[in-house]
């Protein structure tokens, strides 16, 4: 990939936890509007180098700028509002809120109102909240929960969790989305249901990095993918590429075909 296609980059990418090193000399672009995958075995390092890219954690060599923009090492808020959004491995909702209350922490950062003018209750404040609450429900709908929206979060089942969380990502207008394991703990009509959402997100201009052990699902949408062993990556190309890559096959099964 050019470095004019490069939307998302990763240079050099090292981080150590003590004496593990979880992450060394990465490496890779992600082109705009694409679905990018990073896959490999159980610590690899796929959920490190998610936390470096959402600023969750700071490189301790390296870089990674988003559309041309150093933002390594910048705080998790800064790098919402400048356009990055994800989803966790282990769900992340308020339990005790509803399906849209969720969705409506989501659109904070795309609105101005603060302390002050909730309580003033302004005009504009008004009008901002309308349309969080518009904007809100449309994301709802897009996932398919709309008329779940005044249920209580933890009420749903796993598989609608994971699709409030995407949506609540959704609402931040993230140009970087990073889905972690979105797959995880769904059964075959969820996996394909989100496989056709994951799509659509795209396909309205997002760029997805999605890190996932679903293989089946990694291979169908994914545009290009890169394979992280033990902190280094392995190997980088398309779906096909990658299925028949030697290297990669012993990663994940500890020997040759």
């Amino acid at each position: 990939m050019s470095t004019a296609q490069a939307f998302l980059k990763i240079e050099g990418v090292c981080k150590a936890f003590g004496g593990v090193q979880a992450l060394y000399d990465v490496s890779f672009s992600v082109a705009r509007r694409h679905i990018h995958a990073l896959i490999g075995p159980n610590g690899a390092g796929k959920t490190t180098l998610f936390n470096v890219i959402s600023g969750a954690l700071a490189p301790d060599k390296g870089s990674v700028s988003l559309d041309g923009m150093a933002i390594h090492g910048r705080p998790m808020y800064e790098l919402v509002r400048r356009g990055i959004g994800r989803t966790f491995q282990n769900v992340e909702l308020f339990g005790s809120m509803t399906v849209l209350e969720n969705v409506l922490v989501g659109c904070h950062s795309q609105t101005r109102c603060g302390l002050l003018g909730a309580m003033a209750r302004w005009p504009w404040v008004r009008r901002e909240e309308r349309w969080a609450r518009q904007r809100a429900m449309e994301l709802l709908d897009m996932v398919g929960l709309a008329d779940a929206a005044q249920r209580r979060a933890v009420d749903l089942p796993f598989g609608w969790q994971r699709l409030v969380e995407i949506a609540r990502a959704l609402a931040s207008d993230p140009k970087l989305l990073l889905l972690d394991e979105p797959a995880a703990g769904l059964n075959a009509v969820e996996t394909e249901r989100l496989s056709h959402l994951v799509q659509k997100i795209c396909a309205l201009g997002v760029t997805v990095l999605l890190v996932e052990h679903d293989m089946n699902l990694t291979m169908d949408i994914s545009d290009r993918i890169v394979v992280l062993d033990r902190g280094r990556k392995l190997a980088e190309g398309g779906p096909r590429e990658i299925q028949a890559s030697e290297a990669v096959m012993e990663a994940y099964l500890g020997k040759r075909r």
